[in-house]
């Protein structure tokens, strides 16, 4: 297998494992206030769990890692549309949705 799969669309990758990063630290710091309600909870969960582990897939094989930051898109996305958060957490969840579109654009 090549090592360097993403090697053509390298600068998506990383923009796309920096708006990840952000979006998780960014729901789990909301995620541990008084203010998160059960509702924020269940829409931003598995948005922030899934954005977490995008970097630890990075040595998988291609078709895993596009299918994570598919799941990434589509969870955060959602959540950007139908979580009651604050607009930071809104905010880092539609970035990292739309870089995770990018990175699955540039690798297609």
């Amino acid at each position: 297998m090549d090592d360097a799969w993403f090697t053509e669309c390298a600068d998506e990758l990383a923009r796309c494992l920096v708006d990840a990063r952000t979006c998780a630290e960014a729901c789990e710091r909301f995620l541990a206030t008084d203010a998160a309600r059960v509702d924020e909870v269940r829409a931003l969960a598995a948005p922030a769990a899934v954005s977490r582990v995008l970097i630890e897939l990075l040595d998988q094989p291609p078709q895993l890692v596009l299918a994570a930051v598919r799941l990434c898109r589509e969870l955060t996305a959602t959540a950007a549309r139908e979580a009651r958060a604050p607009e930071d957490v809104v905010t880092a969840l539609r970035t990292v949705a739309e870089s995770s579109a990018a990175l699955l654009e540039a690798c297609g």
